[in-house]
């Protein structure tokens, strides 16, 4: 092979490798992160539910005891369903763009008849200062609710447009990639064979290498989205997606190696026979 050949086949390699670590880092986030149904399984999965569940009723009970009333005006006002059918429907906004606001009318209903039956349990009298405290109290209660399901209405919204942008565009580039990935393999094998299995390598390498990087690490492990319980989630998918990286860089590398083994073997054969040829065609 010429050098001039050689140097196009080395470039086209370096495009190949380009190509396939760009398809599989956006497969991979695209797996991960812009599955809506992905998402919803990793929150069950770290108990994301329950303990936004757990983070409103502390946060109630603590302005329960500032109000007066007991832990029993919070009996039945919403459930963990309830919570896990508002933080999906909100993740499907986010994703999907489909609008949806959190209804708490229930709730407040709920609060309120909890309230009146205290009232009169305890033979209170309410006055028309009291009953304006305990129309604020039963706002706070539905905000506390609201904020923590979406944290900020605005927040979501702008993310949902982003989102919605993001998973058409991914979705038409890795199409796009991978036309141009079948082509320029197709070339970097008809010009030079073991150059395909030097792009499987170097694919694998940059894979470990994300991996392996310290600072990806900290970068990650270091993420505040939302709040702590939305970040935890976040962060464990990113490792495991990292993980997922390195296993695959791995593979690819043994693979490449094989492959280059093989394609140069091939190469020597191939050459043996044709010096016999044409030695015998000598003779």
């Amino acid at each position: 092979m010429s050098k001039k050949r050689k140097i196009i086949s080395y470039i086209l390699c370096l495009a190949l490798c380009i190509c396939l670590s760009a398809i599989i880092l956006l497969c991979i986030v695209n797996a991960n992160l812009l599955s809506v149904e992905s998402v919803k399984k990793k929150l069950a999965k770290n108990n994301y539910y329950e303990t936004v569940y757990n983070i409103i009723y502390e946060s109630c009970n603590n302005y329960i005891m500032q109000s007066g009333f007991d832990s029993s005006v919070m009996e039945g006002v919403f459930s963990k369903d309830d919570v896990e059918r508002d933080v999906n429907r909100t993740i499907d906004y986010m994703y999907t763009g489909n609008e949806y606001k959190i209804q708490t009318n229930a709730l407040k209903i709920k609060i309120d008849e909890n309230i009146q039956n205290y009232v009169s349990q305890n033979n209170y009298i309410i006055s028309e200062e009291n009953q304006k405290s305990i129309d604020d109290f039963e706002i706070i209660i539905e905000e506390t609710y609201k904020r923590n399901i979406e944290y900020s209405s605005e927040t979501i919204k702008s993310l949902s447009k982003y989102i919605v942008i993001v998973r058409r565009g991914v979705n038409a580039v890795i199409a796009l990639m991978c036309i141009f990935t079948i082509i320029l393999t197709y070339i970097v094998y008809r010009i030079n064979r073991p150059a395909v299995g030097i792009s499987l390598v170097s694919t694998g390498a940059i894979c470990i290498f994300l991996k392996c990087y310290s600072g990806v690490n900290v970068a990650v492990n270091n993420i505040l989205i939302l709040n702590k319980a939305f970040s935890s989630v976040l962060i464990s998918t990113i490792n495991n997606m990292l993980h997922s990286l390195f296993i695959l860089g791995i593979v690819l590398c043994v693979a490449g190696v094989i492959y280059i083994i093989l394609s140069e073997s091939k190469q020597k054969v191939r050459k043996i026979k044709l010096i016999e040829e044409h030695s015998q065609i000598i003779r």
